[in-house]
């Protein structure tokens, strides 16, 4: 069974070495023309054109690789808000739930925990990490950095993705009802009423996690 975070750290590597390469690949371009004043015979005017061509693909190539890099820092801090929720959700290991992680979906990506109370009740956990506050605009979840106003990456719309990703967890495993919930580990949920549902879903923070769950199980 697959552990907390371990399928996005994966990707994080992956970007890594594809970000590795892509940085050599510049080195290896701004190089070129230098390479070539020693070993072909050149006129003023090809030098000039090999070392633009050159340097522009090393631009290109350092700029790609930098992306990269970017993401998968991206995918390290994700994999981070991963394995700090499983630690949380110990406690409720120990009182006898059933806990996965990173459940692979037709269409809706991965789920990141799926969890079977001891009175059969199932939950489907989103986890986030984003930062910034995060509030419903009356239609989607929506990011706030000061007064800047952002879409998610993307322009995901995070409240009808878990919702499908707790539907095909229902299918695949036939059961009932699957609630879904989004859990931020790090944005700052002020305006949410976290007790309340925002169009069928739970949007919570970490400290409130366990206590929601335990919640619902009870309802």
């Amino acid at each position: 069974m697959p552990r907390a975070g371990v399928n996005v750290r994966r990707l994080a590597l992956q970007r890594r070495k594809g970000a590795i390469l892509l940085l050599i690949g510049a080195l290896c371009s701004i190089a070129v023309p230098f390479l070539a004043l020693f070993i072909l015979p050149t006129t003023p005017g090809l030098v000039t054109l090999i070392l633009i061509a050159c340097l522009t693909g090393a631009f290109i190539l350092y700029k790609q690789g930098q992306n990269l890099w970017s993401l998968a820092n991206r995918a390290d801090q994700g994999a981070s808000g991963e394995e700090n929720v499983a630690q949380l959700l110990k406690v409720l290991e120990r009182l006898v739930w059933k806990i996965e992680y990173n459940i692979r979906l037709q269409h809706w990506g991965d789920a990141d925990v799926f969890l079977l109370s001891p009175h059969g009740n199932c939950f489907v956990v989103d986890i986030k990490t984003n930062k910034g506050g995060v509030f419903f605009d009356g239609s989607v979840l929506k990011q706030r950095y000061g007064k800047k106003i952002h879409d998610f990456a993307n322009r995901k719309v995070l409240l009808r993705a878990v919702k499908g990703q707790a539907a095909a967890v229902k299918n695949l495993k036939q059961l009932s009802y699957v609630q879904p919930i989004i859990c931020f580990t790090q944005a700052n949920l002020d305006e949410i009423t976290q007790q309340q549902k925002i169009k069928g879903v739970y949007v919570v923070s970490t400290a409130n996690l366990v206590n929601l769950l335990q919640q619902l199980d009870r309802n």
